[in-house]
Parts: structure tokens; C-alpha cells; sequence
């Protein structure tokens, strides 16, 4: 009688479990970004938390945990509850913060991919007082100044502007110091006041500015122009082909999270991409709608940790 009774709680076990995955979701979902407001990670992710709140029918918020550039609202995640109501909306560091620094308070594996959601090329911009019309002529001038030392606003270790600095330094071959800030739009503030002389951010961010007249793009870290900047030529077209890299922006959840809760998750991101709304807001500023599945997530991640570590090791980022 014992191990039938077993066998019956077992059963039951697995109809409340079955039965508490199909009701998800039943109550509000909080996607983390790891970043300071106005950045790129920010902006798509508020812009598809908007539309995932219609298509779920519960409220889906973004919260903001900034610091360490981006560790603290990953392990934050990383260590939450796998019941899918928390997920993690990031960039570039997913993959490359443990490539450079070895004080990440979660592994890799602590998160699973759900989502690519877009790619946003990077743009290198410098204040409007500086001279050079394009990223050839500023290191033209540089060389040929007496101090040669650049300073380059990133928005914190592993970041995607982190990386534009490293791939920066080794194409141009000049003295190179990152300064970290909390988020995209800080570097882009830090360098209108003159703190810093190159920054790099998505186009998601920087176009508006570009536009108002508030910094100077000088080159696209991308393959093709953007078509939110049609006139700004590509690195690649300046003779630096090696200073390419997107901004990704992905969704993440805590390991252990149900399987079934994941794939709900990317079909209900696969819907809000292709929302009308959500397409034009990431039109108008080049960023380029993704989506696909859980497992070419996955595939992107590890191509993308793979090419950057070669970058790590030739700009001797590891700290």
C-alpha cells in the first residue's frame, strides 16, 4: 500500500507541476536590465516588455540593476527563482565578461538562452569641437599630435563599447584607455562635457543625437551602413575592417527554469518583434529585428564567445 500510495503522490506531483506550467503566466513577469536607463539594452527592452504585457495578458516591467558592468543585474537573475517571472534582457557581456575578468558571482551556465531579439550596429562618435570628419582622419590627427593617448567612454567591462575600444586600439595602433561609465547614454553625456574624446554606442542610442547636432559620428562598426545613417561610412570602408561588432540584445532566464515556460517565452518574443509598433520604433534607429529560436540563441552566444576571445587576447584585455 505504501509504494502505491507513492506512486499516486508522484503522479499528482507531476499533474500540479504539468498544471502550474500551463497556467503561466498568472502574475507579473520582471525582466531585468542590467544597465542604467537610456542605454540600448534599456530601450529594446522596454519596447518589447510593452508588447509582451499585451500578448501575456499580465503586466511585464522592466527593472533596472545596474554595476559592474552588467554582473550584478546578471547574477541577480542568475540566482532568482526558475518559475519564469524573471528574466534577464542583456548584450555583448553575456559571453564576454568571464573572457576578460574571473569575479563573476555566477557561471555561464547559471543562465539559459530564451531570445535574440536585435542587433544594432555600433557607432563611433567624438564631440563636435574635434576636426576630423571621419575615424581615418581622427587617427590621422592623432598620430600626428604630440599626446596620442585616447580616451574612449565605454560603458563598463565586456560591454559591446568596451570591445569597439579594444578593437579600436589594435587598428589604430594608439594608446587606448577605456573609461567605464553605467550605461550607454552616460558615455555619450561624458563625452559632450568633454571627459572623454571617442565614445562608441548602438544607433539605437546615438542616432537621435547624431541628428540634433550633439556629437559627430565617425565610423559604423558594421559590415553595410546603417539606415538610420546612410552617410556615415563603415570602418570597414575607412581601411579598418577589423573594427566590426554588433550590439545583440538577448533574453536570458535563470537555469532550471521549465522548458515549456522557455519555449512559451520566445513565441511570445517572436510575436512582439513582428509587431508593427514594435518594428518601427527599431527601424527608425537601425537596429535590426532578429528573433528565431532557442537553440540558434544558443549557437549565436557560443560563435560570438569564440570570435571575441580573440580579441581579449590580441588587446590583452584580461584583468
Amino acid at each position: 500500500m505504501r509504494v502505491v500510495g507513492l506512486f499516486f503522490l508522484i503522479v499528482l506531483a507531476g499533474f500540479a507541476n504539468s498544471a502550474f506550467a500551463q497556467a503561466w503566466p498568472y502574475k507579473l513577469i520582471t525582466i531585468v536590465v542590467p544597465f542604467a536607463p537610456g542605454g540600448n539594452i534599456d530601450i529594446v527592452g522596454r519596447t518589447v516588455a510593452k508588447e509582451l504585457s499585451e500578448i501575456l495578458k499580465q503586466p511585464v516591467i522592466v527593472e533596472n540593476k545596474p554595476g559592474a558592468g552588467g554582473m550584478v543585474g546578471a547574477t541577480y537573475v542568475a540566482k532568482s527563482k526558475p518559475d519564469g517571472y524573471t528574466f534577464l534582457v542583456s548584450s555583448n557581456g553575456l559571453v564576454t565578461t568571464t573572457l576578460i575578468r574571473n569575479d563573476q558571482q555566477h557561471k555561464d551556465e547559471d543562465l539559459v538562452p530564451v531570445s535574440l531579439l536585435t542587433l544594432a550596429p555600433s557607432v563611433i562618435i567624438t564631440s563636435m569641437n574635434n576636426p576630423a570628419a571621419n575615424l581615418k582622419e581622427f587617427i590621422n590627427n592623432t598620430k600626428a599630435s604630440k599626446d596620442n593617448r585616447v580616451m574612449f567612454a565605454t560603458a563598463g567591462v565586456g560591454t559591446t563599447p568596451h570591445f569597439v575600444s579594444a578593437l579600436f586600439k589594435i587598428a589604430a595602433d594608439l594608446d587606448v584607455e577605456p573609461i567605464p561609465y553605467k550605461s550607454g547614454s552616460d558615455t555619450v553625456t561624458a563625452l559632450v562635457g568633454g571627459q572623454v574624446q571617442l565614445a562608441a554606442e548602438s544607433t539605437q542610442v546615438v542616432t537621435p543625437k547624431i541628428k540634433a547636432g550633439m556629437v559627430k559620428a565617425l565610423a559604423v562598426t558594421y559590415d553595410q551602413r546603417s539606415a538610420s545613417l546612410p552617410d556615415i561610412p563603415t570602418a570597414k570602408e575607412l581601411g579598418y575592417p577589423g573594427i566590426f561588432i554588433t550590439h545583440f540584445v538577448g533574453m536570458m532566464a535563470p537555469a532550471g527554469t521549465p522548458v515549456d515556460i522557455l519555449d512559451k517565452m520566445n513565441q511570445a518574443n517572436q510575436k512582439a518583434l513582428q509587431s508593427p509598433e514594435v518594428r518601427n520604433v527599431f527601424n527608425s534607429s537601425g537596429t535590426i529585428v532578429v528573433g528565431g529560436t532557442r537553440a540558434s540563441f544558443a549557437e549565436y552566444l557560443q560563435k560570438e564567445r569564440e570570435r571575441l576571445r580573440l580579441v581579449v587576447r590580441d588587446a590583452k584585455m584580461t584583468q
